[in-house]
């Protein structure tokens, strides 16, 4: 005559006692997730609030070019002035303003013209 003995605990392990945590894991990972929308909901409605201080309506960065993979040349804008500024490398430097007048032109300068050669004497 066999005798199985019952194991301690095994009694209540069925189907069902593996779908409640699993249940739980994805309902708390739709809570977490709805969160962050509505986190990104609340930051795009108080946006306007957050960087009324942060406006400088004097001062952009109207253009960029990298020189090299460290460093950058920056036109920027003050006012109604524009400078020049180089980044990155060692050192940031400012590199003066640039006027208006001194833009180059965009009309083609004619060419120098060429004398030809002259022939030796003999």
């Amino acid at each position: 005559m066999a005798t199985t003995a019952a194991q301690p605990g095994a009694a209540g392990l069925g189907a069902g006692a593996f779908v409640a945590p699993v249940m739980t894991c994805i309902v708390a990972f739709a809570v977490v997730i709805g969160l962050i929308f509505l986190c990104r909901y609340g930051l795009k409605f108080l946006e306007p609030y957050l960087l009324r201080g942060r406006q400088t309506p004097n001062l952009a960065v109207v253009e960029s070019v990298a020189v090299d993979q460290r460093r950058r040349v920056s036109v920027i804008r003050y006012g109604q002035k524009k400078g020049l500024i180089l980044t990155g490398g060692g050192n940031d430097v400012f590199m003066g303003w640039v006027d208006g007048a001194e833009a180059p032109s965009t009309t083609p300068q004619p060419a120098p013209a060429v004398l030809p050669p002259i022939p030796p004497h003999s």
